[in-house]
């Protein structure tokens, strides 16, 4: 399933998402970087470098799917940008089970 990254009204890149862990209600992906992306990137590869992760303490990150249905996930939403590393990812934690669902049938 496809979604888009955003930070707040701004979409930094898409992801397609699979299932990480479904009784966890986790999911993950790889972005696909926008444009927008890069004025964000600097930030998010500091927090990378120092924590392992960029998360929604610090951007509020959110995530779009089919039809604008914003994902509210209870555990959060982490960026993954190390710098020298090419991949950017993204995981997203405490889906709900109907979202896990969707998720693997279109799998």
């Amino acid at each position: 399933m496809k979604g888009i990254l955003l930070i707040g009204s701004d979409k930094i890149g898409e992801v397609t998402f699979s299932i990480i862990d479904e009784s966890m209600g986790a999911i993950g992906g790889e972005l696909t970087a926008y444009d927008n992306y890069q004025k964000y990137k600097p930030a998010i590869q500091l927090h990378c470098d120092k924590r392992g992760i960029s998360n929604v303490d610090d951007f509020d990150y959110r995530i779009l799917l089919a039809s604008d249905f914003e994902l509210k996930p209870e555990g959060g939403i982490g960026v993954t940008d190390l710098s020298g590393f090419d991949q950017i990812y993204v995981e997203v934690g405490g889906v709900d089970h109907a979202i896990i669902n969707k998720i693997k049938n279109a799998l």
